[in-house]
């Protein structure tokens, strides 16, 4: 926290209400290079591609939280989408991207469009009680790194922001499509029970026919990873997890 606070101090910005002329709702504008290769899978490249139509870290983290008292009794709430480098290593831990740098991304989200947003309070809460906070430690270190989203990217078309707009956007519909409560539940493990950990594992391979990673703190299930690749710009593909967590033998899943 104290290097992050110390990196916001250096940006300098000025609060996204400055930056920010219009206040009407934006909509975004997913829009593809007309050179790039859709069908392009990330970590599977021929020759050299365009980051700006295949992503630089191209094996991508979708880490979801399991918080009694955080989120809807019967839904994950994200920790965030981590773009890593094809062997799995980080990208780099201060991000990729200073200029883009915000310690006012609750503000940019708000005044560009309102339904994310509020999607964002739902389902994306930090449990340590400042989500402006949680949220823009997240883009800086995570969402500047996704190589397609940077503003050249988008041509003439870009609206300020709107790569902002569209990292979160994207984490929260695919935490909508990985419904891991539903997945779960349909495939026998629900909370209020201790299951073994192989079978939280296989219930997942299951539902989406790949293997997770799941973590546990204090014997109980506290987060599930799920891996990716990108289909072009941002057609996420699931892929098996590198590792398979730290959670073993006994594992009780609560209720919220």
């Amino acid at each position: 926290m104290k290097l992050l606070t110390s990196l916001f101090a250096l940006v300098g910005l000025t609060s996204a209400q400055s930056f920010i002329n219009a206040h009407q709702q934006v909509p975004l504008l997913t829009t593809t290079p007309e050179y790039c290769n859709a069908t392009t899978l990330s970590c599977h490249w021929s020759g050299s591609v365009d980051s700006c139509c295949s992503p630089k870290y191209g094996l991508v983290v979708l880490a979801l939280q399991w918080s009694p008292g955080y989120g809807p009794n019967d839904e994950f709430t994200i920790h965030g989408l981590w773009p890593d480098t094809c062997a799995g290593r980080m990208a780099p831990a201060r991000g990729c991207d200073t200029s883009r740098n915000s310690n006012q991304i609750a503000n940019i989200v708000r005044e560009m469009n309102s339904t994310v947003y509020d999607r964002m309070n739902i389902f994306w809460p930090s449990n340590k009680g400042d989500n402006n906070w949680f949220w823009s430690h997240e883009w800086t270190k995570h969402g500047t790194c996704v190589s397609t989203l940077r503003p050249t990217c988008y041509g003439p078309t870009y609206k300020k922001y709107q790569d902002v707009v569209e990292y979160f956007e994207q984490v929260l519909d695919l935490r909508d499509k990985f419904d891991l409560f539903g997945a779960l539940n349909l495939n026998g493990v629900s909370p209020g029970r201790r299951y073994n950990a192989q079978t939280i594992r296989d219930a997942l391979k299951t539902a989406y026919g790949a293997n997770a990673k799941i973590d546990c703190y204090g014997g109980q299930l506290s987060e599930i990873s799920l891996n990716f690749y990108v289909r072009g710009r941002d057609k996420y593909e699931i892929t098996d997890a590198l590792r398979p967590g730290n959670c073993q033998g006994a594992v009780f899943y609560p209720k919220k």
